[in-house]
């Protein structure tokens, strides 16, 4: 059913925007008849005469007419002043060299031409090639036009009351009324309407009209009268000789109503590498437009266009073709890639569109509206997957997480055998990976040798780290951090629990949330999910590999897996990443919690790091979950786990948390005063990032009571159910001075955040650096590791040193075990290095000879959750595209009539930029509706059944982009889990309608902010506009939609762009592999501007916080230069081979320890407020030493501009 609903909006796109069947005449797309001229219905597939310029014109000046600028608000859809989205700025030269650029950029925005190129056997000389499309014209005979009626409708005009005057000209056969003769008089536009059309417009005043049913159908009539246009197919088919033409060969074309439109062919060819590639482009010839009437209101232009066109070719001996960078690799990653992909076939690529082929690749045709269905990744398996059943049930019993945790019935020795039997697996796999290169050729041997060396790396590990498991205590705690899983997937699935909010009166009284047995013997069936065999919690393959994988890291400090490993998790979005390195962060609070006493494991134990705010507000919830688990778990098992409350911590920015314990208690005010208040919304007043209580689920905010506290220098929060766990205290803390005076067991971050250390000299009480008696944090996890490159991946990189040395102990040689994950990855080995000080890097799962399967992950034959489509427009602007594609998507939602589908109901329009978003945002209450209003009107008629699909949209229009506040943030996101529903209403004059209840969204608006973390389920509806700033954005954007039924993505590109275009013309060779496509990511931290620009930062971070004495604000008086002495010699070593680059931070490093020393001498400086500076101080100078930053983003320098001294204005 949802596939269903899924291709109505395709279509719609096709119908209305490209044709046939934008309209409700009700004939068949290829007689289509349209009310409207052409051009201003289609927005691609047209290809245009060429456009005649005067000696004083150009193209740039016809685009700054035809592209929108920022000023152009008031936008009418006819006619608005726009600027040029041209990349090329055309400058004047000779006359020919301008011809040559009009040409060129007219072929951007007003194609005259369109192709395909392909590969093809050397030895064929001719190929069979089909062009087709259709013209438009307007009829001469009145009994050209008719339009589907149905009888009752025709039967309307003819009731006796009525006195319709034209009933005697009206036709009505088989379903479809016209008219015997054309009206006479003037249909009015430049001339005023008269004769019988005048007549018409009288008899819809009259009495007997609005008191009849013909008022229903009289829409029908009025088409039938209005402006026409009419379509005529064109097909042409030929062999063609595969030679180059010097000039177009002429179509054919008999048509008498296009005497002035003429269509030619051209072919050229091009050898590369031994294989023949063949361009063939269908050329409009017509006689050349004046460019003063090349209007879309311009008959004679809409005459000589071709619509909806298209080429095909057939032959048996197509070959794939191969791009440049597959015949040139430039890198032994890409040469891996063009490897790993080696099986994806693509047969050709378009030009001013796209092309796509059958499945024997002997058919290839051009699209203007390509789609292509990415399969999905399967990440479990099914007993089909192996060729021994046994095999397949060793795998269940393995994954089984009850089995694995302190619940289990199985012995110890019998777990470790199931864990090496799950290994075995993998060895299996790779053995047969290993004689699967062998068939390769050489090169491709070679290849391939690599990936398997990478498989052979990663099963010998897991074979190590399972062995440990041997070891009594690392069982336990493996079983522990298990069991902890296993509760928080319960609490996660039961509507008892977490799964759903909860007002207080709603509580189950009969649960026993304090009872370990409880969940030991918790019964499956209250899932509500699938049948019981799949209720049962398992691991996805990948993740208990994970976890199993990260033993020996954890418990062994001195090991290679820990000091000198990165460990990547490499999955598709919402392939579970999460989940893996959460249950390694389970592990590792457990292990620290058991193998050391009560004083020493105090502390944080795992720093998790986001780059962004709305990933980092919406991870917390889970992990928050997942803390309380194992909280419960302690209380449970103190002897093991101490008695420090094992808690989390979100350490971001005040934007989101307050700083101090005197804001939260104004926040609590706020919402104390709104529970008071009759009519009060108090939980709009909470921005504490937390809801509802991480173990039942109750809301902290709940008739007319609220969960938050205040007491003399804390803060804590309590869950409003009495019969809670945590009904005296939630282990969640929010505020950044009680995160200081009791550090939380997991941080929870933004990279961001970690600029203040600097700034607070508390901070150290984070790592420990500055008590020996107390473990520094044992694991940081990196999440969505791709966003840390570019500038801030270089700022964050450098300033990574100062991180790791506070979590470095060096009298007892410890250093934090490092996890990151990321969905992209490119260059990854490289970025790690930047990054980490030069470690190493292990991806998990590795690859193996294919991209489609690592065992651990396979692609999917069959299942296909998300399609793209692609759309680039002809002659419109990427605004006036903008709207109209919003418009038709909109109307599509009701397509299907009623019930509505809520999987389909929200659109998510995702741009590059604050900019674009601001564009569209104040078109939302103007044009968006009335293009939507004209949409619905032209096809279901004026009826006021479909309204409440557009009336108050405005209203329904959410952002998620960086101009939202920070604590709007959390409540746009739980808005849009809501389903839509339609309510009856009673309007001001007694009609009865359909309303949409006023907290559901129909539309946001966002910006990369949403390409990371969200996973809601009923988002399934995505528009691209215009092509990411990197695939990898693209990728992880896109794949917020089709999470859980099928979803569809549509990419609207600009043919201004080239970037867009290209993309356009090789839609779907690019997306069979865009992951492939992946551009490397670039991290430089020993840059001199690097340097520059977070040098001061890092060094008093370190100062204050790994030099004992220096970390209160009066004791930077105590400073001597010796005290850095460590922290240089730890830099040497990360800049490795970059010696010039030491030897200016050197000299810089060594200039701010003098300068500091200097200042406390000579002018007795005690204080760090008196010695540091904020980027934004007033009277501070960019250039001072000593301004130390407050976020990781603000790295871009200034722009100065300077008027030439020949440009400045002059009085005289």
């Amino acid at each position: 059913m949802s596939s269903k609903y899924r291709d109505t909006f395709q279509e719609r796109l096709l119908k209305g925007l490209i044709g046939g069947g934008s309209d409700s005449f009700g004939l068949p797309g290829e007689e289509e008849i349209l009310s409207d001229y052409p051009l201003q219905r289609y927005f691609s597939a047209v290809i245009f005469p060429e456009k005649k310029f005067s000696a004083t014109e150009s193209e740039e000046d016809e685009l700054e007419i035809q592209t929108e600028t920022e000023e152009a608000n008031n936008f009418t859809p006819e006619e608005v002043v726009k600027e040029t989205e041209n990349d090329v700025a055309i400058e004047p030269k000779k006359e020919d060299s301008k011809e040559e650029e009009n040409r060129a950029n007219q072929n951007h925005f007003h194609p005259n031409n369109f192709g395909l190129t392909f590969c093809i056997d050397p030895t064929v000389e001719t190929i069979e090639v089909e062009f087709s499309g259709g013209f438009y014209y307007t009829p001469e005979k009145q009994s050209e036009i008719k339009i589907k009626i149905s009888e009752a409708g025709y039967q309307s005009f003819l009731e006796e009351k009525l006195n319709f005057p034209f009933k005697d000209i009206l036709v009505y056969e088989n379903g479809y009324l016209s008219l015997t003769r054309e009206l006479k008089g003037d249909k009015g536009g430049k001339n005023q309407r008269s004769g019988e059309y005048s007549q018409f417009d009288d008899f819809k005043k009259t009495e007997s009209y609005k008191d009849s049913s013909a008022k229903f159908y009289i829409e029908y009539f009025q088409k039938l009268i209005g402006r026409i246009w009419k379509r005529k197919p064109f097909s042409y088919s030929a062999t063609i000789k595969i030679e180059d033409t010097l000039q177009p060969i002429e179509i054919p074309l008999s048509d008498k109503t296009h005497k002035e439109t003429k269509l030619g062919y051209n072919v050229k060819t091009y050898f590369a590498k031994g294989n023949k590639y063949v361009k063939i482009q269908l050329v409009n010839t017509s006689k050349e437009q004046s460019s003063k009437r090349f209007t879309p209101k311009t008959p004679e232009l809409n005459s000589k266009c071709l619509f909806q066109a298209e080429i095909k070719v057939k032959s048996d001996k197509i070959l794939p073709y191969k791009s440049n960078q597959e015949l040139n690799p430039f890198d032994p990653e890409a040469e891996e890639l063009n490897f790993l992909y080696r099986e994806v076939k693509n047969y050709g690529i378009g030009h001013n569109c796209s092309v796509t082929w059958n499945s024997e690749g002997n058919i290839l045709q051009t699209t203007f509206l390509p789609e292509f269905n990415v399969k999905d990744t399967k990440n479990d398996f099914n007993e089909t997957d192996f060729e021994n059943p046994d095999d397949f049930k060793l795998l269940n019993q393995s994954l089984d997480i009850k089995n694995l945790s302190i619940f289990s019935d199985v012995e110890k020795a019998e777990t470790i055998k199931r864990l090496q039997n799950f290994v075995e697996l993998y060895g299996n796999w790779i053995d047969k990976q290993k004689a699967k290169n062998k068939t390769e050729t050489e090169k491709e041997q070679e290849i391939g040798q690599r990936i398997i060396d990478r498989l052979n790396y990663n099963y010998n590990r897991l074979k190590a780290n399972i062995d440990c498991l041997n070891d009594d205590n690392v069982f336990r705690a493996f079983q522990l951090a298990n069991t902890a899983m296993l509760i928080q997937i319960i609490i996660s699935s039961d509507t008892d629990f977490t799964k759903k909010e909860k007002d207080k009166s709603l509580i189950n009284e009969s649960i026993h949330y304090n009872d370990l047995n409880f969940f030991e013997n918790y019964d499956y069936k209250r899932f509500d999910e699938k049948g019981v065999e799949e209720k049962i919690p398992k691991y996805r393959p990948f993740q208990l590999a994970f976890l199993l994988l990260s033993i020996k890291g954890i418990t062994e400090p001195q090991s290679d897996d820990r000091k000198n490993i990165v460990d990547l998790i490499w999955f598709p979005t919402g392939g579970g990443k999460t989940e893996a390195y959460l249950a390694v962060t389970a592990f590792t609070i457990v292990w620290r919690r058991m193998m050391n006493d009560e004083k020493t494991s105090q502390g944080v134990s795992v720093i998790m790091r986001y780059t962004l705010r709305l990933l980092t507000a919406q991870q917390f919830e889970r992990a928050s979950k997942l803390i309380a688990s194992l909280e419960f778990l302690r209380k449970n098992f103190t002897d093991e786990l101490k008695k420090e409350t094992i808690s989390i911590g979100l350490w971001v920015g005040n934007q989101l948390t307050p700083g101090k314990i005197s804001e939260a208690k104004e926040i609590v005010d706020e919402i104390e005063r709104e529970c008071s208040r009759q009519s009060g919304k108090p939980e709009t007043k909470n921005t504490f990032q937390i809801s509802s209580c991480p173990w039942c689920g109750t809301k902290l905010i709940s008739e007319g009571d609220y969960g938050f506290e205040i007491e003399t220098r804390s803060f804590k929060i309590k869950c409003l159910n009495k019969k809670c766990t945590f009904h005296n205290h939630i282990p969640v803390q929010v505020v950044d001075e009680m995160l200081f005076s009791q550090p939380p067991t997991l941080l929870f971050a933004t990279v961001d955040k970690f600029a203040q250390l600097a700034w607070k000299g508390e901070a150290h009480k984070f790592f420990n650096s500055l008590d020996d008696e107390k473990l520094p944090p044992d694991l940081i996890i990196q999440d969505e590791l791709h966003l840390l490159s570019g500038p801030l991946g270089s700022i964050v990189g450098l300033f990574e040193s100062a991180v790791e040395k506070l979590c470095t102990k060096e009298n007892q040689n410890l250093t934090p075990k490092i996890i990151a994950s990321t969905a992209t990855t490119r260059n990854t080995k490289q970025q790690i290095q930047q990054l980490y000080g030069g470690r190493s890097v292990n991806i998990f799962p590795p690859s193996g000879l294919s991209y489609s399967d690592s065992f651990f992950a396979k692609e999917s034959k069959e299942k296909s959750r998300r399609k793209y489509i692609g759309f680039m427009p002809v002659g419109k602007t990427a605004i006036d595209t903008q709207l109209q594609v919003i418009a038709h998507l909109l109307e599509a939602r009701i397509e299907n009539k009623e019930p509505i589908n809520d999987n389909y109901w929200t659109i998510v329009s995702y741009y590059n930029s604050l900019k674009d978003v601001g564009k569209i945002r104040n078109k939302v209450g103007d044009e968006i509706i009335v293009n939507t209003a004209t949409l619905q009107s032209r096809l279901f008629g004026r009826s006021n059944s479909w309204t409440y699909n557009h009336f108050g949209l405005e209203d329904r229009t959410e952002e998620l982009t960086a101009r939202v506040e920070s604590s709007k943030i959390k409540t746009v996101l739980k808005q849009l889990e809501n389903s839509v529903e339609l309510v009856d209403r009673i309007s001001e004059k007694g009609e009865a309608y359909k309303a949409i209840k006023f907290d559901v969204i129909d539309l946001v608006l966002a910006t990369n902010m949403f390409s990371v973390g969200i996973d809601i389920g009923r988002l399934n509806l995505m528009l691209i506009n215009g092509m990411p700033k990197n695939i990898a954005e693209y990728i992880q954007a896109s794949s917020r939609v089709g999470r859980k039924v099928e979803g569809l993505v549509v990419t609207l590109l600009n043919p201004n762009q080239a970037r867009d275009k290209s993309y356009f013309e090789h839609y779907i060779p690019f997306h069979q592999a865009f992951y492939k496509s992946i551009e490397p990511l670039s991290v430089t931290p020993f840059t001199e501007n690097t340097i520059n620009k977070m040098l001061t930062t890092l060094m008093v971070t370190y100062v204050r916080h790994k030099v004992s004495g220096l970390n209160q604000n009066s004791d930077a008086q105590y400073f001597q230069k010796e005290h850095i002495d460590e922290l240089k010699q730890f830099l040497k070593d990360r800049f490795q081979n970059s010696t010039i680059e030491y030897e200016f931070f050197e000299s810089r490093i060594d200039f701010l320890a003098t300068d500091w020393e200097e200042r406390v001498q000579n002018i007795g400086l005690k204080k760090y407020d008196e010695l540091l500076k904020r980027p934004t101080q007033v009277g501070v100078s960019d250039v001072d030493d000593w301004i130390v930053m407050q976020s990781m983003r603000e790295v871009d320098d200034d722009t100065f501009i300077q008027i030439k001294e020949s440009f400045a204005f002059n009085p005289r």
